[in-house]
C-alpha cells in the first residue's frame, strides 16, 4: 500500500479503463487550452502593434481571453462532475475493499495530475501549432499585410498553464469535498438509486414564463439602437433565467401533459420514452437548458459577425458616400470657400485627379420642437431634433431639381417626426417671437454627407431647403452660439481600386500638409483600414467564440447521452425480459432521443427569432441597415448549426444505443 508507484499506476489504469469518459474530457481540455493560448498569443503579439487597427484586434483578443477563461471553467467543472458521478460505485468498491478515504484521495490526486499535465501540454502544443495560421487568418480578415515568421509566446504559455492549473485544482478540490462527505454504501447504491416522480412546480413555471416573456418583450419592443445596446444584456439575463426555469419545471409539466393524453402515451415507443424522461427530468433539465443557451450563443455571435463583415462595404458607403470630403468651419475659418475649393481641386489634380466633385454650404444645429414651434434652445418638454438647412441653389446643384422659393417658404423632409405641420415658427427660445415659415412641399431626397458609427437611424431630423443664403442664415442665426455653418466639398478620386486610391490619398495628405487654412478632411480609404480591422476582428472573435460554444454544446450532449445510456440500460433489459421486441425498443429509443433533440434546438431557434429585432437595431449602430442580409445570415447560420447539431446527435445516439443494448454496467 505504501509503495510509491502504486497510486500512480492505479490512476493510470483507472484513466485507461474509463477512457469513454476521460477521453472527451481530456480532449476538450486540450482544445480549450489551445484556443486560450492562441488568444493570449494574439494579445501579446508585438507584430500586431505595427499594423493599422491593432487596437481593435488586441482588444478583441483580450475580450476573447475573458470569455474563453469563463467557458473553460464551465467545461472542466461540468465534465469532471459527470465523470466522478459515473465513478461513484467504483470509488465505493475501493473503500469496501480496504482503501481508506485518504488513499482514494491520493489516487484522485494522481488522476488529476495526469489529466492536467496531458491537457495543458497538449493544449499548448496544439495552440503553438495553429497560432500562426490563426494570425494569418486574422490579418486576412482585417485586410492588412500578412506577416511571415514563426513566434512562440512565452507569456501565453505561462498564462495558459496558470489558468488551467488553477482550474484542475478546483476540480480536485471538488472531488475531495465530495469524497469526504460520502459513505461507502451510499456510493455502492448510487448507481441503482431511483428517483421519485418530480412534482410540477407551477411557481417556477410562472417565473419562467414571466422572465422569458420580459426578455422577449424587451427584444421586440426596443426601437432605438442605443437603447437596444443598453438593454441587450438585461434581456439576455431574463431569457437565461426563463430558459432554466421552463426547462426545469415546464418540461415536467409538458411530459405529464403528454402522459395524460391516452392516444399519445399508450403507444409502445411513447410509453417508455415519456416515462423514462419524466423520472429523470430533474437532472436532465439543467443539461438541456445549457445546450439551449449555448446553441443560442453560437447562433447570435456567428450570424451577427458574418452579417457585419458581409455588409461592411455598404456600411462604409453609408458613413462615407464619397472618397474624400473637405470641411471648412465658416464660423472659425473665415477664408474664402471658393478660393479654398480651387486650391483643393488643384492639389487633387496633382495627386492623381478626381472623377466628380460637388460642394454646398450646410447650416445645422440641435433644436427642440414642440407643436408647431422650433427653438434653438432646448427645454424639458420638447423633442430633441437635428435641423439641417441648405439653400435652393445648392439643393438644385446637388439633386438636379430646380426650385424657386419665397423668403418665408421652405422645402421640408421630416424624419421620425410624425405629422409635421405645414406652418411653423423658428425662434431662439420657446415662447419668444420668431421667424414664421411655410412648408411649400415635403421632399424625400436629402443631402448625403455621411453619418457616424454611433448615430442611430431613428434619430429625429428635419431637413430644410431655404430660398437663398440670407433666408438660411435668418433661420439659423437666431442663436449663433448653438448653430454651425460648414462649407463642404465632396469628391470621388480617379484611382482604380482601394490600393490605388489609398496611395493617392497619402500623396494628397502630403500636399495639403503644406497649407495652413484650417480646412479639415476625411478619407473613405483612410478610415476603411480602421473599419476593416474592427469588422475583421469582430468576425474572428465571433467565429472563435462560436467554436468554443459549439465545443461546450457537443461535450454536454455527449455526456448527457452517455449518462442516459447507463441509466436506461437496466430498464431496457427488464423490458426485454417482459417481452418487448428489439424493434419496439429501438422505436422507444428513437422517440426519446427525438424529444431530447428537438427541445433545446427548438427553444434556441425561438430565442434567435425573438432576438432578431433587437439585434437588427444594434447592428444599425454599425451602419448595417440591411435587415434582409442579416436575416439571410441568421437563417444560413441556423441551417448549418442544425446540420452540425443533427450530426452530433446521430453519433451520440449510436453510443447511447450501444450502451443500452450491452449488458455491461459501470
Amino acid at each position: 500500500m505504501r509503495k510509491s508507484g502504486f497510486f500512480p499506476r492505479l490512476a493510470l489504469v483507472n484513466l485507461a479503463r474509463n477512457g469513454r469518459f476521460y477521453g472527451p474530457y481530456i480532449l476538450s481540455c486540450m482544445v480549450t487550452a489551445g484556443m486560450y493560448y492562441i488568444l493570449k498569443f494574439l494579445e501579446h503579439n508585438e507584430g500586431l502593434d505595427t499594423v493599422r487597427g491593432a487596437m481593435y484586434l488586441k482588444s478583441f483578443a483580450n475580450v476573447g481571453c475573458l470569455v474563453a477563461a469563463g467557458l473553460s471553467a464551465v467545461i472542466l467543472l461540468y465534465a469532471n462532475s459527470f465523470v466522478m458521478k459515473r465513478r461513484q460505485r467504483e470509488l465505493g468498491l475501493y473503500n469496501v475493499l480496504g482503501l481508506e478515504k485518504r488513499h482514494i484521495a491520493r489516487m484522485c490526486l494522481w488522476e488529476t495530475l495526469f489529466c492536467a499535465v496531458s491537457s495543458i501540454l497538449g493544449g499548448i502544443l496544439l495552440g503553438i501549432l495553429f497560432s500562426k495560421l490563426t494570425l494569418l487568418v486574422l490579418l486576412k480578415l482585417a485586410r492588412v499585410p500578412v506577416q511571415f515568421g514563426m513566434e512562440i509566446s512565452l507569456p501565453g504559455i505561462l498564462e495558459t498553464a496558470k489558468l488551467f492549473g488553477v482550474l484542475f485544482l478546483l476540480t480536485l478540490g471538488q472531488n475531495l469535498f465530495r469524497l469526504g462527505r460520502s459513505r461507502p454504501m451510499e456510493l455502492l447504491r448510487s448507481a441503482s438509486a431511483g428517483e421519485r416522480e418530480p412534482r410540477t412546480r407551477w411557481l417556477l413555471v410562472l417565473l419562467g414564463v414571466l422572465t422569458l416573456g420580459g426578455g422577449y418583450f424587451l427584444a421586440v419592443a426596443t426601437k432605438n439602437p442605443i437603447d437596444a445596446m443598453l438593454l441587450f444584456f438585461i434581456a439576455v439575463f431574463l431569457v437565461i433565467i426563463g430558459t432554466y426555469c421552463l426547462f426545469t419545471a415546464g418540461s415536467v409539466a409538458l411530459l405529464k401533459r403528454l402522459r395524460a393524453n391516452p392516444k399519445f402515451y399508450y403507444q409502445t415507443r411513447h410509453f417508455t420514452a415519456v416515462s423514462g424522461l419524466l423520472y429523470r427530468m430533474k437532472q436532465n433539465a439543467v443539461g438541456l437548458a445549457s445546450i439551449c443557451i449555448l446553441s443560442t450563443m453560437v447562433l447570435v455571435t456567428v450570424s451577427t459577425t458574418i452579417a457585419m463583415n458581409i455588409g461592411l462595404e455598404n456600411s462604409l458607403n453609408e458613413m462615407f458616400p464619397y472618397d474624400i470630403e473637405f470641411i471648412q468651419d465658416l464660423e472659425n475659418q473665415p477664408g474664402d470657400p471658393m478660393e479654398n475649393m480651387r486650391q483643393i481641386h488643384a492639389a487633387v489634380e496633382g495627386s492623381g485627379g478626381f472623377t466628380d466633385s460637388r460642394y454646398y454650404t450646410r447650416y445645422w444645429c440641435y433644436c427642440g420642437v414642440r407643436g408647431n414651434e422650433i427653438a434653438l434652445n432646448l427645454d424639458q418638454d420638447c423633442v430633441r431634433i437635428m435641423v439641417e438647412v441648405v439653400t435652393a441653389e445648392d439643393y438644385a446643384r446637388l439633386t438636379g431639381k430646380s426650385v424657386i422659393l419665397a423668403p418665408d417658404e421652405v422645402l421640408a423632409c421630416p424624419q421620425h417626426l410624425g405629422d409635421f405641420p405645414a406652418d411653423f415658427t423658428v425662434s431662439a427660445r420657446f415662447g419668444e417671437p420668431g421667424l414664421s415659415l411655410h412648408v411649400r412641399e415635403t421632399v424625400t431626397e436629402t443631402v448625403r454627407y455621411g453619418s457616424t458609427i454611433l448615430l442611430g437611424s431613428d434619430e429625429a431630423r428635419l431637413f430644410l431647403v431655404a430660398a437663398d443664403q440670407a433666408a438660411a442664415e435668418r433661420i439659423m442665426d437666431l442663436d449663433t452660439s448653438r448653430s454651425a455653418r460648414q462649407f463642404r466639398i465632396q469628391m470621388n478620386l480617379a484611382g482604380n481600386g482601394f490600393e490605388e486610391k489609398m496611395d493617392q490619398t497619402e500623396r494628397l495628405v502630403f500636399e495639403l500638409s503644406k497649407r495652413d487654412d484650417g480646412v479639415s478632411f476625411t478619407s473613405k480609404q483612410d478610415n476603411a483600414q480602421e473599419f476593416y480591422a474592427m469588422y475583421g476582428g469582430f468576425l474572428f472573435l465571433g467565429v472563435f467564440l462560436g467554436l468554443l460554444f459549439l465545443l461546450a454544446t457537443v461535450l454536454i450532449i455527449y455526456y448527457k447521452q452517455i449518462s442516459e445510456g447507463y441509466e436506461d440500460q437496466k430498464r431496457f433489459q427488464i423490458l426485454r425480459q417482459v417481452g418487448m421486441t428489439e424493434q419496439e425498443i429501438q422505436g422507444s429509443i428513437h422517440a426519446q432521443i427525438l424529444l431530447v433533440f428537438f427541445l433545446p434546438l427548438g427553444a434556441a431557434g425561438l430565442h434567435i427569432l425573438m432576438a432578431f429585432p433587437m439585434l437588427s437595431k444594434m447592428l444599425e449602430l454599425f451602419n448595417l441597415f440591411d435587415v434582409k442580409l442579416f436575416a439571410l445570415c441568421t437563417a444560413g447560420t441556423l441551417a448549418v448549426f442544425c446540420l452540425i447539431y443533427a450530426l452530433v446527435f446521430v453519433l451520440t445516439a449510436r453510443t447511447y444505443s450501444r450502451i443500452v443494448g450491452s449488458t455491461d454496467r459501470r
